[in-house]
């Protein structure tokens, strides 16, 4: 847990409850505890273990079935995981699953990290999360292309784009976001296309550890931050980020 000095003192916005963090906007509708999975579930232990075998055999059902096998359970399991949610295949199933192991690993690496707190500014701090957040990509980045090509599939959209949108309301509670009303979510429009386009160019990059990719990001939080201040109009700014999102989407879709 954050260290109540810490707090005050650096994120004076970031409360404590005995449920864990709570945020003072509308971000408390999707994180109002420490826990954004559900650790002790079957359908967690059986993603958790999956998630181990995603370098060899990328972001496939195959994963799934070997980690049932490996926790010995029965492979009745795996029908119910295939009619828990209509629609959704276990291959997507996967890859919504990662993406919130990672964010459940971005609020550890925030909390048992007291040198974050000591990062000045919001918007250096929104970089290091972003590049941190990043990093966690890398030991699956030969795969990651798959996992991509799951999240732009067109009825796979709107769950993709809702994680992605958690993620940059994550980024923005941490760094002690102080925006409220319309600017709060032209910031996360903001930062969710950031995310994104740092993320196809990681894919990339083949610079010493992504050195590249965490420059891109310094730029492109730097002219948020600045194209921000610049703007005066809530709809033209909004526009702009929604417009950037749903384009990078498409060009992701095209590289396939």
């Amino acid at each position: 847990m954050f260290r109540t000095s810490t707090l005050r003192s650096v994120l004076p916005r970031i409360k404590l409850s005995s449920g864990g963090l709570y945020r003072s906007y509308h971000s408390q509708d999707h994180l109002g505890s420490n826990n954004i999975i559900n650790k002790n579930s079957v359908e967690s232990r059986v993603f958790t273990k999956a998630l181990e075998f995603i370098p060899e055999k990328g972001f496939t059902k195959e994963c799934i079935y070997k980690a049932v096998r490996e926790l010995q359970y029965s492979d009745s399991l795996l029908s119910i995981f295939s009619n828990s949610t209509v629609g959704i295949s276990l291959e997507f199933q996967l890859v919504l699953f990662w993406l919130k192991y990672q964010r459940q690993r971005l609020l550890t690496y925030v909390e048992s990290n007291p040198s974050f707190f000591e990062i000045s500014g919001e918007e250096n701090r929104v970089t290091h999360l972003i590049q941190k957040r990043l990093e966690f990509n890398e030991p699956v980045i030969g795969k990651l292309s798959g996992a991509i090509s799951q999240l732009i599939i067109p009825y796979h959209v709107d769950k993709s784009l809702e994680e992605l949108h958690n993620l940059s309301d994550d980024v923005a509670f941490y760094s002690n976001d102080q925006s409220n009303d319309f600017s709060w979510y032209s910031k996360r429009f903001g930062l969710s296309t950031i995310y994104a386009s740092s993320e196809v160019y990681m894919l990339q990059d083949n610079s010493p550890k992504f050195r590249s990719t965490h420059s891109f990001v310094e730029e492109k939080v730097s002219n948020m931050y600045q194209l921000g201040e610049a703007y005066n109009s809530f709809e033209e700014w909004t526009l702009f980020n929604a417009m950037s999102t749903v384009n990078l989407i498409k060009s992701q879709w095209h590289r396939g």
